[in-house]
C-alpha cells in the first residue's frame, strides 16, 4: 500500500514537472497627451461586440479560412474583447474632444455612441510567414441615433518571427494605426465648435 502511495506521488510530480510554463502577453500603445480642445460639452459612449472566442484571454492563431487554434499556456493579460475596448477609451479621451467616456451596451441621451464591432485578433500563418491581424469597424452616432461615420479596419503586420512577443508587438502596431484612424475620423465628423 505503502508502495503504491509512493508511485502516485511519484508520478503526479512528474507530471507537474512536465507542464509547459504560462507566459502572459500585453499590448502597448503610446498614450500622445493632445488635448487640445479642453471646452468639450458632450460625451460619449463605447460599446463593443466580439466573436466569443476574442472574449477570453488566450492567443489565437489561424492557419486557414476554416480554423482557430487557441493556445493552452500562452496568453493576453485580458481578454482582446476589453483590451481594445480600454484601447479606444484612453486614445479617444486623451484627444479632449468628449467631457466624458464611459463603456454601455445602449445609447444613452445626449451621448454621442462609438460602436465597436470587433472581428479578429490573432496570429495569421501563411505560406508567407506569419502576421498580427487585427480587423474591426467603428461607427459613430450623434446622441439622435444619426450615423456620422463609419470606418472598416483591417491591419495586418509581419511578425519578426513566429513568438508571441513578436506577436503582441505587432498587434500593438496594428491596433495603434487602426485606432488613429478611427480618431481622425471622429474628429472630422463631429460639429465645429
Amino acid at each position: 500500500m505503502l508502495r503504491r502511495f509512493a508511485i502516485i506521488i511519484f508520478a503526479c510530480f512528474f507530471a507537474s514537472c512536465s507542464m509547459p510554463e504560462t507566459k502572459i502577453y500585453s499590448l502597448y500603445l503610446p498614450q500622445e497627451k493632445d488635448a487640445k480642445n479642453t471646452k468639450a460639452v458632450s460625451s460619449l459612449t463605447i460599446r463593443l461586440d466580439s466573436p466569443r472566442y476574442l472574449a477570453q484571454p488566450y492567443i489565437v492563431s489561424r492557419n486557414s479560412p476554416y480554423q482557430l487554434s487557441i493556445s493552452r499556456y500562452s496568453k493576453w493579460d485580458a481578454a482582446p474583447y476589453d483590451l481594445v475596448k480600454e484601447a479606444f477609451r484612453e486614445t479617444i479621451g486623451a484627444t479632449g474632444l468628449f467631457r466624458e467616456i464611459r463603456f454601455s451596451n445602449t445609447g444613452s441621451g445626449d451621448f454621442y455612441q462609438l460602436v465597436i464591432h470587433l472581428k479578429k485578433f490573432e496570429m495569421l500563418e501563411t505560406t508567407e510567414g506569419a502576421f498580427g491581424e487585427i480587423e474591426f469597424d467603428a461607427v459613430l452616432f450623434c446622441p439622435e441615433s444619426k450615423e456620422l461615420f463609419h470606418l472598416a479596419v483591417s491591419k495586418e503586420k509581419k511578425l519578426d518571427d513566429k513568438t508571441f512577443a513578436s506577436l503582441a508587438k505587432a498587434l500593438s502596431s496594428g491596433l495603434a494605426e487602426g485606432i488613429n484612424d478611427v480618431k481622425s475620423g471622429i474628429a472630422g465628423a463631429l460639429p465645429a465648435r
